[in-house]
């Protein structure tokens, strides 16, 4: 069975057995997924609390150690974690991985509150970084001295809906951006649902060149991106588990994984050689597509390590540096690969200071990581609906 499929039949298992009020066999639905995905906080610490409820006090106990190795946390005011209470008293890590981590300083302040940003680029060329809008549908230019103005903004005809990743190839003058039809667009309509496309500009006169769509039918939304030296694209899609390519000058979006390999594909960053591609799966962990044949394998870390929830991912010498707003905290990692499928360690650097908010994407400029803070995603309602709050911006560090 592929992993995808398995891990989503193994949380349906988990999910029945609670809306039944089944303890014992929740308890036992939450040990098999865990057993199979350890890289998952959030199982393990869904696991911690089903066996306090079992009544399996020890159980717990060490569970929500390997959870707090993990460098997370829980709020214990929130009554879902009532049973693992007393516990959590004796695990003091789970308190100290609430301190705030910082190693940045702020760089830019995006011109608008209601953009809800989600992507960053920079253009070696023109010494400039581009920013995504999802709210507004259009991709924003800023130079380093915070000044900003529109790239371009799209219209319904060239395509519907908010933009999410963009990738620069400096080299070759062009600006590539994926768009996707969704209830955060500010002028999102019930037939732009799971429309998506890649789009290709030219960086300088901001002319569209090529739109590239998939041809099956189904629903897609393709939000992350990563661009190689020679020009190749990779396109993760969060909807549809898919992951794609565009061939430099090619013509076609190509599947590269079968359907079932991934629930829900993030940013793929590549390996030093470009011969391998990370991709994080949002539920799963971390893959590796070997580009030659397309095998795919999939990181192991040699400690506990929460692998889920990864928004940005991005390779900087032997390390990953993830941004991850799908974990407690929301945070960015640096995990450390003792081989290209193996982590004997990790660093957090950013977590639990005031502005952080929901982090998305960064770029690594030279030795300097770049990234989204309070891009907006917590303000957007169940329905797209957006609340007011502060801007975005872009801050950064130095990469240790």
């Amino acid at each position: 069975m592929k992993r995808g499929d398995l891990f989503t039949q193994e949380r349906q298992a988990a999910a029945a057995a609670f809306n039944n009020k089944e303890t014992e066999r929740y308890r036992d639905a939450l040990a098999r997924l865990y057993q199979d995905f350890p890289e998952n906080s959030r199982v393990l610490r869904n696991l911690a609390a089903a066996e306090a409820m079992a009544g399996h006090a020890d159980a717990s106990l060490k569970l929500l150690r390997d959870y707090a190795a993990m460098g997370c946390t829980l709020d214990l005011k929130n009554d879902a974690w009532a049973s693992v209470r007393d516990q959590a008293r004796n695990v003091p890590q789970l308190a100290a991985n609430a301190a705030a981590a910082s190693h940045g300083e702020r760089i830019l302040k995006a011109p608008d509150s209601d953009l809800l940003l989600e992507d960053i680029a920079f253009d070696s060329s023109g010494s400039r970084f581009f920013l995504s809008s999802v709210r507004q549908g259009k991709i924003i230019a800023c130079g380093r001295d915070g000044r900003c103005e529109d790239f371009v903004r799209l219209s319904r005809d060239i395509a519907p809906g908010g933009i999410l990743a963009i990738g620069v190839d400096s080299r070759r003058g062009v600006l590539w951006a994926t768009v996707a039809g969704m209830e955060a667009w500010a002028e999102f309509r019930p037939g732009d649902d799971g429309l998506s496309a890649v789009l290709k500009f030219d960086i300088r006169t901001h002319k569209l060149l090529g739109r590239f769509e998939p041809t099956d039918g189904k629903k897609h939304a393709m939000g992350d991106m990563t661009v190689a030296s020679n020009g190749d694209v990779f396109v993760s899609d969060g909807l549809s588990g898919e992951v794609f390519t565009i061939r430099n000058e090619g013509h076609v979006l190509e599947p590269m994984v079968p359907g079932g390999t991934f629930l829900s594909p993030q940013t793929p960053a590549l390996s030093a050689d470009e011969k391998q591609l990370y991709v994080p799966d949002y539920s799963m962990g971390i893959a590796i597509i070997r580009l030659s044949d397309r095998h795919v394998e999939w990181v192991k870390p040699i400690v506990p390590a929460a692998l889920e929830g990864i928004d940005g991912l991005y390779r900087f010498q032997d390390r990953l540096i993830a941004v991850q707003n799908g974990t407690q905290p929301e945070r960015i990692v640096s995990f450390h690969l003792k081989s290209p499928a193996e982590i004997d360690r990790f660093q957090v650097l950013e977590a639990n200071w005031t502005g952080l908010g929901d982090p998305t994407h960064g770029v690594i400029v030279g030795a300097d990581f770049f990234f989204i803070a309070n891009s907006g995603w917590d303000r957007v309602g169940a329905k797209g609906e957006f609340k007011p709050g502060p801007p975005p911006e872009v801050w950064k560090f130095a990469l240790p």
